[in-house]
């Protein structure tokens, strides 16, 4: 529930963004900072993280389900633009905290066998969020009308959902790994038996957890037994393990995903879906043809992730990486190519323009989507996991911030299409450095490779 809640955030802001312009009237900077608002908050989400996760996985969870729902409210009373910042401000607070908890909690509860397929369920959720948001918001425009507010105040109710779910102990148990480090071997006991089923062998597992010694969140809201990002910079293998996931978390946002995902209906317009569907569907009205191309374009992604969970533990990470990032930058170039040379009106350029984004969207899934916070979660050594992970996903928010912020501006200045290249670009960068540093996880226990297995 909360990677849906992120993933309804850029979704439902992608939507409302087509009327929020009519009716408040903001400058190109100011969507820009509409539309990072909760970027912010979740660069200060993720570096507050490390402390939150010291008191547990699941008290994470549960704060981050109360500020979802509070921004949601405020998102559906904001009465100016500056409100509405400050209320998707709030919303950013839980995505940073639980774009932290929710990678490391699923990489810690998962059996080996199965991690990579688990932890591909919260990308899952995300493209899922982004898809209902968008469904949502032509929903209500072609049944309540123009109505921005009912748009993001929609996610009240997911909100709720996971605020209930992290008081059902049965569901959702403490991250056994995390009551091992904490001391507390007969609550991760029970933990784990809850996760693997009542009869379950849990000695082994449980052996391995105690015997790392992986002490997490032992003090000073850092990592294990009071480490702090300065002990990571310090320690050889840490060190050259953040350097990975951080320059995979920011290739991943160079490589254009938010700017897509927060202006594909935008883009889509601009691309002449009007014309597209009007042809097609007679539907005239260019808001209603955007945001139906765009659910098109994206329903893709979800069966997308079902094969790309079903991959991970097969195909490894890295190999998926290498696979499927050039034909992100494939699409990116085509799609850059069709708003160049295609006149505004051809049909043609509206259909590579859904088709286009289609693509991308789908080797995203299987590769820049679940894979860097997925990594981020694998190769820590225990004692740096939570430490490590925060600054991963901080660096990714920060890159999001970055791209999301400067697109409006450099649109307006350069046009689409040179942006779409030098995202199509960066693709390039970023299969040149998993071919160089990406180590490869799948298989391996966290405790193996956080001892440096895994090929790195």
């Amino acid at each position: 529930m909360s990677s849906l809640l992120q993933g309804n955030d850029a979704g439902a802001i992608a939507g409302a963004l087509l009327l929020i312009k009519p009716d408040l009237n903001p400058s190109p900077a100011t969507v820009g900072l509409l539309v990072t608002a909760s970027t912010f908050g979740a660069i200060l989400g993720s570096v507050i993280a490390p402390r939150l996760l010291e008191a547990g996985r699941i008290p994470v969870l549960r704060l981050g389900g109360t500020l979802f729902a509070l921004s949601a409210g405020l998102c559906y009373n904001a009465p100016s633009t500056d409100y509405l910042i400050a209320a998707r401000l709030i919303a950013g607070l839980a995505m940073g905290a639980c774009s932290s908890a929710v990678p490391l909690y699923v990489s810690e509860c998962s059996p080996v066998e199965k991690r990579g397929t688990y932890a591909t369920i919260p990308q899952f959720m995300i493209s899922s969020g982004i898809l209902l948001a968008y469904i949502v918001d032509l929903l209500i425009l072609r049944n309540a009308g123009p109505n921005w507010r009912l748009m993001l105040g929609a996610a009240v109710v997911p909100s709720l959902i996971q605020l209930f779910l992290t008081f059902q102990p049965k569901i959702l148990p403490e991250s056994p790994r995390y009551l091992v480090g904490k001391g507390r071997a007969e609550e991760g006991r029970a933990a784990l038996t809850t996760l693997r089923g009542v009869g379950a062998d849990v000695g082994k597992e449980l052996h391995g957890m105690t015997a790392a010694g992986g002490r997490e969140a032992g003090g000073k809201g850092a990592g294990a037994a009071g480490k702090t990002f300065v002990d990571m910079l310090r320690d050889p293998l840490a060190r050259s393990r953040m350097l990975i996931c951080v320059v995979l978390q920011v290739c991943q946002q160079l490589a254009g995903i938010n700017a897509i995902v927060y202006f594909t209906p935008l883009i889509l317009r601009e691309a002449g879906v009007a014309s597209l569907l009007k042809t097609a569907l007679s539907i005239t009205d260019p808001n209603e043809a955007s945001l139906l191309s765009t659910v098109i374009a994206y329903t893709p992604k979800i069966p997308a992730l079902v094969l790309a969970s079903k991959l991970m533990d097969k195909m490894g990470r890295r190999s998926m990486l290498l696979n499927f990032v050039p034909v992100m930058g494939l699409a990116l170039a085509t799609l850059a190519s069709a708003l160049k040379f295609l006149e505004p009106g051809n049909p043609l350029r509206g259909a590579l323009g859904v088709l286009s984004i289609m693509t991308y969207g789908v080797s995203f899934c299987l590769s820049l989507g679940p894979i860097p916070s997925i990594l981020s979660s694998e190769i820590f050594p225990p004692e740096f996991r939570s430490i490590g992970m925060s600054t991963s996903v901080g660096m990714q928010w920060i890159a999001n911030a970055v791209v999301s912020l400067s697109f409006p501006v450099l649109q307006s200045q350069f046009g689409t299409e040179k942006l779409l290249w030098f995202f199509a670009a960066m693709c390039g960068v970023t299969w040149a450095f998993t071919l160089r540093f990406v180590p490869e996880t799948k298989g391996r226990s966290l405790e193996e490779i956080g001892r440096g297995g895994g090929g790195a």
